[in-house]
């Protein structure tokens, strides 16, 4: 007999527990499939507005039973029946409803995380469904029948890394507001953050071009545009030494990259030491943006990544990617 199975004949309570656990507010991205939302999914209690409500009721019935007022019991009955039509009506709206995954976005930290799900009604319409995930931003939305509608959530970003949706819950109050259904969904979604990339980063690299005359690093191929101020971490080889000499200060050369220019490494370890490792990642991702917007080929190593060189779209995403995924900050 296996260890797991002994530990749940040992401790058979746990397990129940955890069941009804993930049965009673889904915190575990088990659902896997798409969602038809079932009468054991769905809740339903009074709202705020349907406690006053049977509070009144509480007080109209003991009014009238005090002074044996005839209409006040009519009008108590008849308010009562008013809740039980809109506790069916605010059930009905909910149940039957199907909810599927789509896609899980990007975004760089800071800004929101968007996830896409798609809601089906079936042949009935639904009003006034609120979806809210995960410290993300309450959606309201009307369903057409038999329509597939697609509707897209936000979530805050603090850091880079992978996101993951969360725990999504649907709720309604339609028709009255004197109850409201909710049910929880969990799809396995994960999003990702990009890292924030530098504000001022240095320039590019030089590209490398293989063995130079100067050294391992050799002379990049664009145009010079000009000088501007030295910024901590610039390579040594766009100093402008001759204004250095002149005692006119410390500048660095500028160029604009419209001469081509070779392949870029970019590279973890040829990053000044004072940077930290936070720092490096958002050196690295401005110089990855950078290369991208100059249309540079560029290959990327840094701690458990070994990009060859490369461009466009998707060599961009995948570096980035790799760049927000990396576990710890070390040097």
């Amino acid at each position: 007999m296996t260890s797991a199975a002994t530990a749940n004949r040992r401790f058979p309570s746990e397990t129940l527990v955890g069941r009804v656990r993930q049965r009673m507010f889904r915190h575990a991205p088990a659902d896997d499939r798409p969602v038809v939302l079932r009468h054991h999914r769905i809740y339903i209690l009074p709202s705020k507005r349907g406690w006053a409500f049977m509070g009144t009721l509480a007080l109209l019935l003991i009014t009238s039973l005090n002074y044996a007022l005839s209409l006040g019991f009519v009008v108590t009955f008849a308010l009562i029946g008013l809740a039980a039509i809109a506790l069916i009506h605010t059930f009905r709206n909910l149940a039957g409803i199907e909810l599927r995954p789509l896609s899980a976005g990007e975004a760089f930290a800071g800004n929101p995380l968007p996830f896409s799900l798609a809601l089906s009604g079936g042949s009935l319409p639904r009003y006034t469904v609120h979806l809210c995930a995960n410290e993300g931003t309450d959606v309201t939305t009307d369903i057409t029948p038999d329509v597939a509608l697609p509707v897209t959530l936000e979530l805050p970003t603090r850091r880079r890394g992978a996101r993951p949706l969360g725990r999504v819950t649907l709720s309604s109050d339609y028709p009255l507001g004197l109850w409201r259904a909710w049910a929880y969904v969990h799809f396995p979604l994960e999003g990702v953050v990009f890292p924030t990339p530098e504000p001022a980063p240095p320039a590019l690299p030089i590209a490398r071009l293989g063995q130079a005359d100067d050294g391992p690093l050799a002379r990049d191929d664009a145009d010079l545009a000009g000088l501007r101020e030295y910024q901590p971490g610039d390579p040594m080889q766009r100093v402008a030494w001759k204004a250095v000499a002149r005692g006119a200060g410390w500048y660095s050369k500028e160029f604009d990259g419209r001469g081509g220019g070779g392949p870029l490494a970019l590279a973890w370890h040829e990053l000044p030491e004072a940077l930290d490792g936070e720092q490096r990642i958002a050196r690295l991702t401005a110089w990855v943006l950078a290369a991208e917007r100059t249309a540079r080929p560029f290959s990327l190593t840094a701690p458990d990544i070994a990009m060859a060189s490369g461009q466009g779209r998707d060599h961009r995403r995948q570096a980035l990617t790799a760049l927000a995924l990396i576990e710890g900050t070390e040097k």
